[in-house]
């Protein structure tokens, strides 16, 4: 399906921008970042972005008109960030509204990371309503420490306003009270029109209280995909209740799903879930024509390779690593952790050598889909080459494994742990029944490898814990 159109969702990587999955030439577009005008080297990595352009059906690149961004939330963390998954989901309250991060889905800043973030800090947030008041994080940049940043920006619906004869006044969003004098500047709305239940992005400072802020302006919210009539719309968000429409809308847009494929097939949307969908804009709402979970994605991840690459094509956006083959897609997320530091990393920049870890999915098929692709700095002899996947090969009496189709180096120093990194014996690890299995997950590490390009004597084998 061609035509004019929008695609809102985070950027997984660049030359230009790959944006749910499609490459757009930045060539001709106009870029805008807060409001204000910007270049391409000024998109990062996870900024959660709406896309204008031209999706011709006949080219692989669509050519963008607008791409535009605003940080969804900004300010000091309030509490110290409490780990919901061990070692991939946490949460935090910034001016009262709560931030999901995923280890495995965010993007961080300089400064920032998943274990770093702590309170006081004052951060950046890109990402999308999460369906319940909160917000699902694509992106955190790390701006300072509060009380010395007091910068804030918060998105909310206004209530109990008051508006003073001298056109000062005060409003709540949620439990945090924004305060306006009568010079402080109104956009799309003015003092005399503003009203309790509109929606408003506010920025301004917070006072020492953490639940004031003195606003430096107050915009009305207008949704960000409103125009009917749009041939194509694409949009990442959460399946979230509400009247407009019968199955749920995804980021304030409607969507009906009567004619929609799924993706994977027995998908069915539950408000809640990480989506995508597709379709024509129609009378306001998006008639969908494909739906996919992003929450599947997520659940199928199961290979993770550290290790430096050993061929590459970057025409293909195929490399090789262990041996193993490896695809990247436009959905891969491709980050710079090396110390060359470079924010606008494209595949086409790694190289022979660079130690990368990747994480995908092996599906039974010839090559890994990469889910995201880092470069890291490594050292011969310090740091560690590993190998994780299901099991594709077990010989009990060998003993002998593949993960995944690659064998595994054994030797009678190697440890082998089960999935509650509980020590086990060769034997047991092996035996018949015994702690492995074919499609068990496992992982493989030559700690501080004195080759980068291979997996030598496995140190340790464990079996991952599924969950």
């Amino acid at each position: 399906m061609g035509g004019t159109g929008v695609s809102q969702g985070s950027v997984d990587s660049f030359g230009s921008i790959f944006v749910n999955g499609v490459r757009w030439d930045l060539s001709d577009a106009t870029i805008e970042i807060d409001g204000g005008a910007a270049s391409e080297s000024d998109l990062r990595v996870g900024m959660f972005v709406l896309v204008e352009g031209d999706f011709d059906a006949g080219n692989a690149t669509r050519s963008a008109a607008t791409v535009r961004f605003d940080n969804v939330l900004e300010g000091p963390i309030e509490n110290a960030p409490v780990e919901t998954v061990l070692g991939q989901v946490k949460t935090f309250t910034i001016l009262g509204q709560t931030v999901t991060i995923d280890f495995f889905e965010a993007a961080f800043g300089p400064g920032a990371s998943f274990a770093s973030l702590a309170e006081d800090d004052a951060v950046e947030v890109s990402g999308f309503a999460d369906g319940s008041g909160g917000v699902t994080a694509t992106r955190v940049s790390l701006r300072g420490t509060y009380p010395a940043d007091t910068d804030v920006r918060r998105k909310g619906t206004v209530a109990n306003l008051v508006v003073n004869p001298d056109d000062s006044g005060m409003l709540d969003i949620g439990r945090i009270t924004i305060r306006f004098t009568p010079t402080t500047p109104f956009a799309g709305v003015t003092r005399a029109t503003l009203a309790n239940g509109d929606d408003v992005t506010v920025e301004g400072t917070l006072r020492l209280s953490g639940t004031e802020v003195d606003s430096s302006a107050i915009d009305l919210a207008s949704p960000r995909i409103s125009a009917a009539g749009l041939e194509r719309v694409e949009i990442e968000g959460v399946a979230e209740a509400c009247a407009e429409s019968l199955d749920f809308c995804v980021g304030g847009v409607p969507v009906d799903v009567s004619v929609a494929t799924f993706d994977p097939a027995t998908f069915t949307p539950m408000i809640g879930e990480r989506v995508e969908v597709e379709g024509p804009l129609v009378g306001g709402t998006l008639e969908a024509i494909e739906v996919e979970s992003e929450d599947e994605i997520s659940s199928q991840r199961n290979v993770k390779i550290e290790a430096e690459v050993m061929s590459i094509d970057a025409v293909a956006r195929a490399l090789v690593v262990l041996g193993v083959s490896v695809a990247a897609d436009g959905e891969t997320v491709l980050e710079d952790e090396s110390s060359l530091g470079d924010e606008s990393f494209t595949f086409g920049e790694i190289g022979v050598g660079d130690f990368v870890e990747v994480r995908g999915i092996d599906d039974g098929g010839a090559t890994i889909r990469a889910i995201s692709i880092d470069r890291e700095d490594a050292m011969t002899g310090i740091d560690d080459v590993r190998l994780e996947g299901p099991v594709t090969m077990l010989d009990v009496a060998a003993p002998a494994l593949e993960i995944p189709g690659r064998p595994v180096p054994l030797d009678a120093g190697t440890l082998y742990y089960d999935e509650f990194d509980a020590l086990r014996t060769e034997e047991e690890f092996f035996r018949t029944p015994g702690d492995v299995m074919i499609g068990d997950v496992v992982g493989a590490i030559d700690l501080s490898a004195s080759d980068l390009y291979m997996l030598g004597e496995a140190n340790e084998v464990q079996i991952e814990d599924p969950d």
